[in-house]
Protein backbone atom coordinates (compact mmCIF):
# COMPACT_ATOMS: atom_id res chain seq x y z
CA UNK A 1 0.00 0.00 0.00
CA UNK A 2 1.46 3.34 -0.78
CA UNK A 3 1.96 6.25 1.29
CA UNK A 4 -1.70 7.68 -1.17
CA UNK A 5 -3.42 4.81 0.00
CA UNK A 6 -2.97 5.35 3.73
CA UNK A 7 -5.13 8.80 3.13
CA UNK A 8 -8.42 9.52 2.42
CA UNK A 9 -8.54 12.10 -0.17
CA UNK A 10 -8.14 9.43 -3.18
CA UNK A 11 -10.63 7.35 -3.39
CA UNK A 12 -9.07 4.52 -5.58
CA UNK A 13 -12.64 2.93 -5.82
CA UNK A 14 -13.38 5.15 -8.59
CA UNK A 15 -10.52 3.90 -11.12
CA UNK A 16 -9.12 1.17 -12.61
CA UNK A 17 -5.83 0.71 -13.82
CA UNK A 18 -4.79 0.68 -17.24
CA UNK A 19 -1.44 1.66 -17.46
CA UNK A 20 1.75 1.13 -15.20
CA UNK A 21 5.47 0.83 -15.16
CA UNK A 22 7.23 -0.38 -12.10
CA UNK A 23 10.81 -0.05 -13.83
CA UNK A 24 12.12 -3.64 -13.54
CA UNK A 25 14.87 -5.26 -15.38
CA UNK A 26 17.92 -3.07 -16.47
CA UNK A 27 16.68 -1.12 -19.59
CA UNK A 28 13.90 1.50 -20.67
CA UNK A 29 10.98 -0.43 -22.34
CA UNK A 30 10.52 1.02 -25.13
CA UNK A 31 7.59 -0.16 -26.10
CA UNK A 32 6.43 2.11 -23.53
CA UNK A 33 8.36 4.99 -23.38
CA UNK A 34 10.81 7.62 -26.00
CA UNK A 35 13.41 9.05 -24.73
CA UNK A 36 13.40 13.01 -24.14
CA UNK A 37 16.20 14.16 -26.29
CA UNK A 38 15.68 18.29 -26.67
CA UNK A 39 18.09 21.21 -25.86
CA UNK A 40 16.09 23.42 -24.03
CA UNK A 41 17.19 26.14 -21.31
CA UNK A 42 20.79 25.03 -19.60
CA UNK A 43 20.85 21.41 -20.52
CA UNK A 44 20.79 18.73 -23.80
CA UNK A 45 18.68 15.57 -22.65
CA UNK A 46 20.59 12.37 -23.18
CA UNK A 47 19.75 8.82 -23.52
CA UNK A 48 22.49 7.55 -21.94
CA UNK A 49 21.49 10.21 -18.91
CA UNK A 50 18.74 7.82 -18.37
CA UNK A 51 18.98 4.52 -16.14
CA UNK A 52 16.76 1.76 -15.38
CA UNK A 53 17.94 -0.52 -11.96
CA UNK A 54 16.86 -2.28 -8.90
CA UNK A 55 13.77 -1.65 -9.58
CA UNK A 56 14.07 2.46 -10.38
CA UNK A 57 13.69 4.58 -13.06
CA UNK A 58 17.13 7.13 -12.51
CA UNK A 59 17.64 10.33 -14.76
CA UNK A 60 20.43 11.75 -13.98
CA UNK A 61 21.55 15.56 -14.57
CA UNK A 62 25.25 15.98 -15.51
CA UNK A 63 27.57 19.39 -15.51
CA UNK A 64 30.22 19.31 -18.01
CA UNK A 65 34.03 21.00 -18.41
CA UNK A 66 33.74 21.47 -22.22
CA UNK A 67 30.39 22.50 -23.32
CA UNK A 68 27.75 20.22 -25.95
CA UNK A 69 25.27 22.07 -28.19
CA UNK A 70 26.17 25.19 -26.44
CA UNK A 71 25.41 24.04 -23.00
CA UNK A 72 27.00 23.12 -19.59
CA UNK A 73 25.35 20.44 -18.56
CA UNK A 74 23.06 17.59 -20.24
CA UNK A 75 19.70 16.34 -18.42
CA UNK A 76 17.36 12.86 -19.14
CA UNK A 77 14.01 12.35 -19.93
CA UNK A 78 11.32 9.40 -20.92
CA UNK A 79 7.87 10.44 -22.62
CA UNK A 80 5.31 7.69 -22.92
CA UNK A 81 4.03 6.45 -26.06
CA UNK A 82 0.45 5.74 -25.09
CA UNK A 83 -1.63 9.38 -25.08
CA UNK A 84 -3.94 9.27 -22.03
CA UNK A 85 -7.04 11.69 -21.10
CA UNK A 86 -9.28 11.73 -17.74
CA UNK A 87 -8.90 9.46 -14.97
CA UNK A 88 -5.63 9.56 -12.03
CA UNK A 89 -2.22 9.79 -12.25
CA UNK A 90 0.47 8.59 -10.24
CA UNK A 91 4.36 8.42 -9.90
CA UNK A 92 6.10 7.41 -6.43
CA UNK A 93 9.74 9.40 -6.59
CA UNK A 94 12.96 11.40 -4.83
CA UNK A 95 14.48 14.08 -6.51
CA UNK A 96 17.93 15.56 -5.83
CA UNK A 97 20.49 14.20 -4.32
CA UNK A 98 20.88 16.25 -1.62
CA UNK A 99 24.81 16.87 -1.80
CA UNK A 100 26.96 20.40 -2.20
CA UNK A 101 29.44 19.53 -4.40
CA UNK A 102 30.47 23.07 -4.66
CA UNK A 103 30.40 23.52 -1.24
CA UNK A 104 28.40 26.68 -0.93
CA UNK A 105 25.79 25.82 1.34
CA UNK A 106 23.07 24.89 -0.97
CA UNK A 107 22.54 21.50 -2.66
CA UNK A 108 21.08 20.20 -6.25
CA UNK A 109 21.68 23.73 -7.76
CA UNK A 110 20.65 24.55 -11.41
CA UNK A 111 17.90 21.84 -11.33
CA UNK A 112 14.62 21.46 -12.67
CA UNK A 113 12.85 17.95 -12.22
CA UNK A 114 9.10 17.67 -13.28
CA UNK A 115 5.98 14.88 -13.37
CA UNK A 116 4.45 16.51 -16.40
CA UNK A 117 1.99 15.47 -19.30
CA UNK A 118 1.59 17.00 -22.91
CA UNK A 119 1.16 15.67 -26.26
CA UNK A 120 4.70 14.86 -28.10
CA UNK A 121 5.54 14.56 -31.45
CA UNK A 122 7.66 10.56 -31.11
CA UNK A 123 10.09 10.23 -33.82
CA UNK A 124 11.52 6.44 -33.55
CA UNK A 125 12.66 6.17 -29.90
CA UNK A 126 13.08 10.21 -29.69
CA UNK A 127 10.99 13.25 -28.41
CA UNK A 128 13.10 16.36 -29.78
CA UNK A 129 10.92 19.07 -29.03
CA UNK A 130 8.73 20.30 -26.16
CA UNK A 131 6.52 22.62 -28.41
CA UNK A 132 4.45 20.57 -30.90
CA UNK A 133 1.82 22.08 -32.78
CA UNK A 134 -0.57 19.86 -31.28
CA UNK A 135 -0.52 20.34 -27.92
CA UNK A 136 -3.13 22.12 -26.11
CA UNK A 137 -3.37 20.35 -22.39
CA UNK A 138 -0.48 20.92 -20.32
CA UNK A 139 -0.74 19.14 -16.95
CA UNK A 140 1.95 19.95 -14.29
CA UNK A 141 1.83 17.66 -11.40
CA UNK A 142 5.16 19.46 -10.12
CA UNK A 143 7.85 21.53 -11.33
CA UNK A 144 10.31 21.01 -8.79
CA UNK A 145 13.19 23.40 -9.34
CA UNK A 146 16.04 24.85 -7.44
CA UNK A 147 14.99 28.63 -7.97
CA UNK A 148 11.23 28.09 -6.18
CA UNK A 149 13.11 28.66 -2.81
CA UNK A 150 13.86 31.66 -0.80
CA UNK A 151 15.86 30.04 2.21
CA UNK A 152 19.51 29.65 2.12
CA UNK A 153 20.37 25.75 2.24
CA UNK A 154 16.54 24.68 1.08
CA UNK A 155 16.40 26.90 -2.68
CA UNK A 156 13.18 24.63 -3.84
CA UNK A 157 13.52 21.16 -1.80
CA UNK A 158 10.09 21.69 -0.04
CA UNK A 159 8.04 23.90 -2.44
CA UNK A 160 7.14 23.11 -6.57
CA UNK A 161 4.43 24.41 -9.03
CA UNK A 162 1.25 22.38 -9.77
CA UNK A 163 -1.08 23.58 -12.41
CA UNK A 164 -2.41 23.41 -15.99
CA UNK A 165 -1.20 25.32 -18.86
CA UNK A 166 -3.66 25.81 -21.46
CA UNK A 167 -1.65 26.81 -25.08
CA UNK A 168 -3.41 27.28 -28.72
CA UNK A 169 -3.26 26.78 -32.29
CA UNK A 170 -0.58 29.01 -32.42
CA UNK A 171 1.45 27.68 -29.76
CA UNK A 172 1.25 30.92 -27.12
CA UNK A 173 0.15 30.09 -23.58
CA UNK A 174 -3.35 30.95 -23.11
CA UNK A 175 -3.09 30.84 -19.16
CA UNK A 176 -1.99 28.57 -15.92
CA UNK A 177 -4.61 27.64 -14.15
CA UNK A 178 -4.54 27.85 -11.15
CA UNK A 179 -2.89 31.29 -11.55
CA UNK A 180 0.30 32.07 -10.33
CA UNK A 181 1.15 32.71 -7.33
CA UNK A 182 -1.34 30.62 -6.70
CA UNK A 183 -0.26 27.25 -7.91
CA UNK A 184 2.87 27.21 -5.98
CA UNK A 185 2.38 24.31 -3.33
CA UNK A 186 4.48 25.09 -0.01
CA UNK A 187 3.97 21.78 2.40
CA UNK A 188 5.81 22.34 5.98
CA UNK A 189 9.11 19.79 6.75
CA UNK A 190 8.67 18.77 2.76
CA UNK A 191 11.63 17.63 1.59
CA UNK A 192 12.02 16.34 -1.94
CA UNK A 193 14.80 14.17 -1.48
CA UNK A 194 12.35 12.01 0.50
CA UNK A 195 10.14 9.53 -1.21
CA UNK A 196 6.74 11.09 -1.76
CA UNK A 197 3.59 10.13 -4.14
CA UNK A 198 2.59 12.87 -6.21
CA UNK A 199 -0.71 12.57 -8.20
CA UNK A 200 -3.16 14.32 -10.09
CA UNK A 201 -6.98 13.77 -11.12
CA UNK A 202 -8.52 15.07 -14.16
CA UNK A 203 -11.81 15.49 -15.03
CA UNK A 204 -13.49 17.01 -18.13
CA UNK A 205 -14.59 19.72 -15.57
CA UNK A 206 -12.06 20.19 -13.36
CA UNK A 207 -7.93 19.53 -11.98
CA UNK A 208 -7.06 18.22 -8.58
CA UNK A 209 -3.58 17.81 -7.38
CA UNK A 210 -2.43 15.54 -4.31
CA UNK A 211 1.16 15.42 -2.70
CA UNK A 212 1.37 11.64 -0.29
CA UNK A 213 -2.77 11.28 -0.37
CA UNK A 214 -3.43 15.12 0.28
CA UNK A 215 -4.97 17.30 -2.09
CA UNK A 216 -3.00 20.80 -2.34
CA UNK A 217 -4.59 22.40 -5.46
CA UNK A 218 -7.66 22.06 -7.38
CA UNK A 219 -9.12 23.81 -10.27
CA UNK A 220 -12.23 24.26 -13.17
CA UNK A 221 -10.48 23.87 -16.36
CA UNK A 222 -13.88 22.48 -18.08
CA UNK A 223 -13.56 21.15 -21.95
CA UNK A 224 -16.96 23.47 -22.88
CA UNK A 225 -14.44 26.27 -22.11
CA UNK A 226 -11.13 25.18 -23.17
CA UNK A 227 -9.71 22.54 -25.80
CA UNK A 228 -9.11 19.38 -24.40
CA UNK A 229 -6.57 17.24 -26.18
CA UNK A 230 -4.82 13.70 -25.59
CA UNK A 231 -1.52 13.52 -23.25
CA UNK A 232 1.95 11.66 -23.26
CA UNK A 233 3.17 11.34 -19.80
CA UNK A 234 6.91 12.90 -19.74
CA UNK A 235 9.71 12.38 -16.36
CA UNK A 236 12.48 15.03 -16.98
CA UNK A 237 15.15 16.30 -15.26
CA UNK A 238 17.31 19.39 -16.68
CA UNK A 239 19.18 21.85 -16.10
CA UNK A 240 16.82 25.32 -15.82
CA UNK A 241 17.98 27.79 -13.09
CA UNK A 242 16.86 30.86 -14.55
CA UNK A 243 18.11 33.39 -11.26
CA UNK A 244 21.88 32.58 -11.27
CA UNK A 245 25.17 30.95 -12.91
CA UNK A 246 25.86 27.71 -11.32
CA UNK A 247 24.36 24.27 -11.13
CA UNK A 248 25.61 21.04 -9.58
CA UNK A 249 24.93 17.35 -10.65
CA UNK A 250 21.41 15.96 -9.49
CA UNK A 251 19.05 13.17 -10.45
CA UNK A 252 15.40 11.87 -10.08
CA UNK A 253 14.43 8.76 -9.13
CA UNK A 254 11.16 7.23 -9.88
CA UNK A 255 9.70 4.08 -8.44
CA UNK A 256 6.37 3.57 -10.81
CA UNK A 257 4.19 5.08 -12.83
CA UNK A 258 0.10 4.77 -13.04
CA UNK A 259 -2.50 5.37 -14.91
CA UNK A 260 -5.80 4.61 -13.60
CA UNK A 261 -8.80 5.63 -16.25
CA UNK A 262 -12.32 5.87 -14.29
CA UNK A 263 -14.44 3.25 -13.97
CA UNK A 264 -17.94 3.17 -15.96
Amino acid sequence: MTSCQKQSDIDYSLYELKFEDNFDGNQLDLKKWAYRTDNKHRSVQLKENVEIGNGYLTLHLKQLSQPLEGKLATGAGIVSRERFRYGYYEVRAKLGNGIDSDQDGEVDEGWHHSFWAMAAEIDGDEVATTYPGIRRTEIDCFENSSEHGEDPGQKGLNRFTQHVIIWNEKGKEVGRLPKPPADLTRIKDFQAIDWHTYAFEWTDETLRFFVDGKETHSTSYSASEYEHDYINVWLTAISANWNKEGAEDSQAIYDYFRYYSFKK
